[in-house]
């Protein structure tokens, strides 16, 4: 069973075979793909992920190779686009193995879910291999604030990393969380992404995994609605995973982003009652539902 703070539905897809997967997707009337998720160690200690299971994961416990070339080999007839995540996939000792298997498989195209650490010295080889996008997190502007998040110093290299993806023609997504210690930097890290990778950026909020303090941690939900409200419409970050009445951008994310961000566990509050927005809302993170009460649906479309 997946953990509390995780979709049961989505979860079975995170998981499945690519044919599971792909069913998964066309019932939800989604583009095919299939996901291939390695579990291995990462080398970052972000403080919302890091623990058993993350930081140190056993030997056995990793994806192995032939779990991982067995994905590959059971591509469904017409699917072509591979998704590559898991916790920091490209430091699986398999993956540059897995990463050369992908076209003779017969995939055509790979998005590649990291922490862009190691992008910088591979982005060139790796969009030779068939990488055409990267989504990765940026938590803000400056080393102090990204790497606060992230534990480790890894600002320089994810920025290097980013610019050496562009260069090599490969698609920069970039994402981050709304959290209240880098809130204030939501406009200036929105400005630096549009104008150095020329995208758009990605928010998702916080999800209550229950191993940190997430209310020191998650601003209040009026607060992440006052950032995004205060950057100009045309120019709003893309929701990942978020609710209508968060004001983000009507573009949909990279489909591995949304996927993941969505695997948490979603709910509807009472202020949620009456909203027309509703049909096409997946609810809001768990440990925001009160929120959306006390703000008495503000945002919402009636």
């Amino acid at each position: 069973m997946p953990p509390a703070h995780e979709d049961v539905a989505l979860h079975t897809f995170l998981r499945g075979d690519p044919a599971t997967q792909l069913a998964w997707l066309t019932e939800r009337g989604l583009p095919p793909a299939t996901l291939l998720a390695l579990h291995n160690a990462c080398a970052q200690r972000c403080f919302f992920c890091a623990g058993p299971g993350t930081v140190s994961v056993p030997d056995r416990e990793r994806t192995p190779r032939a779990a991982g070339l067995a994905q590959l080999a059971a591509r469904p007839e017409g699917v072509t686009r591979l998704m590559i995540g898991g916790n920091e996939p490209t430091l699986h000792p398999d993956f540059p193995e897995l990463l050369r298997a992908v076209r003779p498989a017969g995939f055509a195209t790979v998005e590649l879910m990291t922490n862009g650490a190691d992008l910088a010295a591979n982005a060139a080889e790796w969009a030779a291999l068939g990488v055409v996008e990267v989504i990765v997190p940026l938590y803000g502007v400056a080393p102090a604030s990204h790497d606060g998040v992230a534990g480790v110093p890894s600002f320089d290299h994810v920025v290097a990393g980013l610019d050496a993806a562009a260069a090599a023609g490969i698609r920069v997504s970039v994402h981050t969380l709304l959290l209240r210690r880098t809130l204030n930097e939501l406009a200036a890290l929105n400005d630096l992404v549009r104008a150095r990778w020329r995208t758009r950026l990605g928010v998702a909020l916080l999800r209550d995994k229950g191993s940190f303090a997430f209310a020191a941690e998650a601003p209040p939900f009026a607060a992440a609605v006052a950032a995004l409200t205060a950057i100009r419409e045309a120019a709003r970050p893309l929701g990942i995973g978020t609710p209508p009445c968060l004001p983000t951008h009507p573009e949909p994310p990279p489909l591995v982003a949304d996927l993941y961000f969505r695997s948490q566990a979603l709910a509807f509050g009472p202020g949620c009652d009456g909203c027309t927005a509703r049909e096409r809302c997946a609810g809001v993170v768990v440990a925001y539902a009160g929120e959306v009460v006390a703000l008495g649906g503000a945002g919402r479309t009636r």
